[in-house]
């Protein structure tokens, strides 16, 4: 039989050894919750956090075993993350471009794990994630740091300069950093820049039709980008006549035309942008509802600004949403919910081919 004493101290060891018990199992929690259902970037910032100061060794507890799992935390998520961005670009790493974003991606994750060394890290993981590559991505990588140096301590004097001018720094300095791969690197503002010139251009032809501003937009597309012009203008057909039919002039002409006249114009100038015959045929339809909806809305617009003159309060109201009913039916509602909000889509000009 136990004597008193022998049961005071049972109980504390009980106690403790019910701890120990217990902490691998808080460990085990905070492990599997640290690799599931949270981002690299989620998993640091909840290691980052100040234990409670509420119970000295409980915090104690909980800090040394947060600090034991971090390294392995760590280290599994940038495995897991280094895994995934070598597979998202493995098909595209020899493009130029692909290779800045990369960098761009791999350079933002080591920023947020480690502020202070970052660099030191990237020469190693490129290497890893790329060897054969890696002399290629390692250079790529000094050339986009001197690159963003550069930008950031000249960044006042290309504001003070004017579009022509800065434009022509920028690229002198992206020839001097990647030398001929800088086109590579930048080969979509390229095509942007040749599309705005070709653009510019056709806006220039004040006295032409729409249908020869187009055909002279097309080949000065297809002159500046050689055999890439056709697979532009196959997979950005859509955006390519909008920004057409934007230009001031072309809009100028086709409000001139008479509805049949334009129907017809439209349907030139998509053709001229390689539309088929099935698309040319949705737009037509799509065009006559257009021109049905807006002509309704400029009777509308008339016919509102009668009632407003003539009536007001509550019998001002009610024929309004009488009028809107009486015009546009099941889209009735939606005129109200605009006007409510200070919008009226028939008030200003119409912009043809786009609505």
């Amino acid at each position: 039989m136990k004597t008193m004493s022998e049961k005071t101290i049972t109980k504390p060891i009980a106690l403790v050894m019910l701890l120990t018990l217990l902490v691998p199992v808080s460990i085990v929690v905070s492990t599997w919750l640290g690799l599931h259902g949270q981002t690299p970037e989620q998993t640091t910032s909840d290691q980052g956090l100040t234990p409670s100061m509420d119970g000295q060794a409980s915090s104690n507890i909980e800090s040394s075993s947060r600090e034991q799992l971090k390294p392995a935390v760590n280290e599994i998520d940038e495995k897991q993350f280094i895994a995934d961005l070598g597979q998202k670009f493995a098909g595209v790493i020899e493009v130029k471009h692909a290779q800045i974003r990369l960098l761009e991606q791999l350079i933002s994750y080591l920023k947020s794990r480690y502020p202070d060394d970052w660099e030191s890290r990237v020469e190693g993981l490129l290497a890893q994630m790329y060897p054969e590559l890696a002399a290629e991505l390692i250079a790529k990588f000094q050339a986009w740091s001197n690159y963003n140096g550069w930008l950031l301590t000249e960044r006042d004097v290309l504001r003070a300069m004017s579009p022509l001018e800065r434009r022509e720094a920028l690229w002198a300095k992206r020839f001097d950093a990647f030398g001929s791969d800088a086109e590579l690197i930048w080969a979509a503002e390229l095509r942007n820049r040749h599309i705005e010139e070709a653009l510019t251009a056709a806006e220039d032809m004040a006295a032409s039709p729409p249908e020869e501003k187009l055909k002279h937009f097309v080949e000065s597309v297809r002159g500046a980008l050689g055999d890439k012009a056709e697979p532009l203008l196959a997979t950005r057909r859509t955006e390519l006549m909008d920004r057409f039919l934007s230009l001031d002039s072309v809009q100028q002409e086709l409000k001139n035309l008479p509805a049949s006249t334009r129907l017809v114009s439209l349907r030139e100038i998509r053709s001229g942008l390689g539309m088929d015959a099935e698309a040319l045929d949705r737009w037509t339809a799509l065009d006559k509802r257009r021109d049905q909806l807006w002509a309704t809305g400029s009777h509308y617009m008339e016919q509102r600004q009668i009632v407003l003159a003539s009536y007001s309060g509550s019998e001002q109201n009610r024929r309004l949403q009488a009028l809107q009913t009486q015009l546009f039916a099941e889209q009735s509602e939606l005129i109200q919910r605009e006007e409510e909000s200070g919008f009226f889509r028939f008030a200003g000009d119409r912009r043809i081919g786009r609505e």
